[in-house]
Order: C-alpha cells, then structure tokens, then sequence
C-alpha cells in the first residue's frame, strides 16, 4: 500500500498501553508535535497552558506526569488509558482517552484528550486508524459516544474529525475575570 507521497505503508500495531516506563517517549512524541493552535480549554483547565497561544514553561514535566501516572493503570479498568501505534516496534503515535466513570449522563461517554501521530508517519491513515481502534474499543466496553475538542484554530484537525463522522455540538468560550485579554482569534461563524 502506498500513501500519497509514493511511501510504503507501515502495517501499525494498536493496543492499550500500561508501560509507564513509556511516558517519557509519549510526551517526547507529543511536544515535537505542538502549536499554539493545539490550545483548547482543556489545555487551560489541564495546566498544559498558560493562556489561548502560550504553553506553560514546565509543560514537558507535567504532561509526562500525566502520562505516568495514566500508563500505572491498569487498561481494562482506567478511566484514563493511552492507546498506542507501533510500526517495527516504533513509537508511531498515541492516544489519550478518558473514560466518564459517573455514567450521570443519559448515555455513557468517553472523551479524546489527545490523538499524535508521529510526522514520519503522517499522511499513512495511522490517525484514522488510531482514531477508529479507539472507537471500536470503546464500543466493545459499551461506551456510546465520544467528544473531543479541538484549539480553535486548529482546522486541520477540524477537518479530520468531521470526515471521521464527528459533529460540533457546542463552542467554548472563555472570559478571564482578572483583566488579561486572551489572543484567541474569535469565529462567531460556525464550522
């Protein structure tokens, strides 16, 4: 199989992971892979930034935290997990899914956190295939639907999603009470 620009096509690997020792290559893979567009309000509810366009300085450290701490679950129970791609046994991309465990809401719910691929192996369908295992695995755990949310001017992963059949149910909106203006560009438009 060939991708677009004439390269074979790995065959990927697609599992849970629970390796901790792994967060370190996890949250390598995933500041080689950031922009301010990235930033939504979970990276500002999360601590990953600072503000709209401005990653925290310590971010490296904390989200590998984050991982570690996710990865010493155990998969089949978490309510946070990483799915992980591998290719001839290297890191291709991840994962990052949290599963609602209140079940308060009338049908069970699971949330994309975050979904990296590697840039070596972008452009191969690795995302729609990471994106699609995890939809699967969350299906067979009887989970009912998925949200993710995405930086606002994030339109390549924007476009992603939709084609993958998901929907914008809503826009978050952000005032800061103590007088910082925030730098987001502002759509009033919807998708």
């Amino acid at each position: 199989m060939t991708n677009a620009h004439d390269k074979k096509t790995p065959a990927f690997e697609l599992s849970w992971c629970n390796d901790p020792s792994q967060a370190e290559a996890f949250a390598a893979l995933f500041l080689q892979q950031l922009s301010p567009s990235y930033i939504s309000h979970a990276e500002l509810q999360e601590q990953r930034a600072i503000a709209m366009g401005e990653w925290r300085p310590d971010l490296p450290a904390i989200f590998e935290t984050q991982l570690r701490e996710t990865l010493a679950l155990d998969p089949a129970t978490a309510p946070a997990r990483v799915a992980v791609a591998r290719t001839v046994g290297a890191l291709a991309g991840f994962a990052l899914v949290s599963i609602d465990e209140a079940r308060r809401a009338a049908r069970s719910f699971a949330t994309l956190d975050d979904l990296v691929v590697d840039a070596r192996f972008q452009g191969m369908g690795l995302g729609g295939q990471l994106f699609d295992w995890v939809c699967a695995e969350l299906q067979r755990l009887g989970i009912q639907s998925l949200f993710l949310e995405s930086g606002i001017g994030n339109a390549r992963a924007h476009d992603f999603f939709h084609a993958r059949g998901c929907t914008t149910v809503s826009v978050t909106m952000l005032k800061e009470l103590d007088g910082t203006v925030s730098q987001a560009l502002d759509r009033r438009a919807t998708p």
